[in-house]
């Protein structure tokens, strides 16, 4: 199983609100990485901003009705839960674990493993 680095990367709104709106997309940076967030169906998704196809801009696309990023250039799209491209070109999108705690929202980096024995 794969442990993670945890960053927190927004607290909640006193209001109760979501941290963005349903069905939006928003960019951050994160650690220097430069991700898209979006909340879906109750559900909070992070993945890297730059289609992996020609570096579309995620931020500036939008959600299908299937809940799929979908890339503005060329209109590829990505499952916003495992990155597969559903639209069949065979491209991968990383994507990011997203943990909705008590004091805030977290994304999940994985911890490499050391693979030699020093």
């Amino acid at each position: 199983m794969e442990q993670y680095n945890w960053i927190k990367i927004a607290a909640h709104p006193k209001n109760g609100d979501p941290i963005i709106a349903p069905n939006t997309i928003a960019r951050l940076t994160v650690k220097g990485k430069k991700m898209f967030l979006t909340y879906k169906n109750g559900q909070y998704y992070a993945g890297d901003s730059r289609c992996p196809h020609a570096g579309g801009a995620l931020t500036n696309g939008w959600l299908n009705n299937d809940g799929d990023i979908v890339c503005p250039n060329h209109r590829y799209c990505f499952d916003l839960s495992t990155g597969k491209n559903t639209s069949g070109e065979g491209y991968y999108l990383p994507t990011y674990p997203v943990e909705n705690r008590a004091d805030g929202l977290y994304v999940g980096f994985v911890i490499a493993k050391k693979w030699w024995p020093w």
